[in-house]
């Protein structure tokens, strides 16, 4: 059986829209709550309808690179489950990275090799299902006495070792992330994809600050991925 037949199967498709009824009945049911709350300590109905609207209009910015993710994910993985994962828990960023390692664990070049079988991919299912997890269990644990640690210390030593801790985590996370791919000379889809979309972003952000064009800047992450994509495939069809 080809991969392809379990990732764009009906079983998969029932199990992921039940998780996903879930996540979307919880979010009814949290609006529902926060709407009677609102009545309780006098807000009007034009004020909470506002709010709601507003939100749901700033939802769509930062949503723009997820869905575009979730489009170039669903090309190798099928249509379900980056639907899935991108829906609930799943970020942009670590979804491809964690299908990657998942497929070169198993002796692939990555998530798109052709070579895909089913038993690589629900390996790869379960990687970037479980691998997620144990930052949503340690918020759930451990985050409420990091934040009052992190108050504290920044309340004694402003700018001190918190800050210069959380900047460099920060910045080996983003080195932890783009290495693997713009280090890689055999790799030059990647290396062009990089360059073309940081150029992107640098343009995009300057003429958003000439024009103050603040709509500009929020989509600069969106655009520029679909600018990287976009010369990966130029080059392709050229070289």
């Amino acid at each position: 059986m080809e991969y392809l037949e379990i990732a764009n199967g009906p079983i998969l498709l029932l199990l992921c829209a039940l998780t996903i009824g879930v996540v979307a009945v919880q979010a009814i049911i949290f609006v529902w709550m926060a709407w009677r709350r609102g009545q309780e300590i006098g807000l009007t109905k034009q004020v909470m309808r506002r709010t709601m609207t507003n939100s749901a209009l700033f939802s769509i910015v930062p949503s723009m690179p997820i869905i575009v993710m979730m489009l170039a994910l669903s090309q190798a993985l099928g249509r379900y489950f980056p639907w899935l994962r991108l829906s609930v828990v799943g970020s942009a960023a670590y979804e491809g990275m964690g299908a990657d390692l998942a497929a070169q664990s198993m002796g692939l070049e990555g998530f798109t090799d052709p070579d895909m079988t089913p038993k690589i991919y629900v390996v790869i299912m379960f990687v970037m299902t479980v691998g997620i997890v144990w930052g949503i269990l340690f918020n759930i644990f451990f985050m409420n006495r990091l934040d009052k640690f992190s108050k504290s210390q920044k309340e004694k030593v402003a700018g001190g070792f918190i800050t210069i801790f959380s900047s460099a985590l920060f910045v080996a996370l983003l080195i932890t992330l783009s290495v693997p791919y713009v280090a890689n000379v055999q790799n030059i889809q990647a290396i062009i994809a990089f360059v073309s979309s940081g150029v992107a972003v640098m343009i995009l952000n300057k003429v958003a600050e000439v024009t103050k064009w603040r709509l500009l800047s929020d989509f600069s992450l969106p655009i520029a991925l679909i600018v990287g994509m976009a010369t990966v495939i130029l080059y392709v069809q050229v070289v």
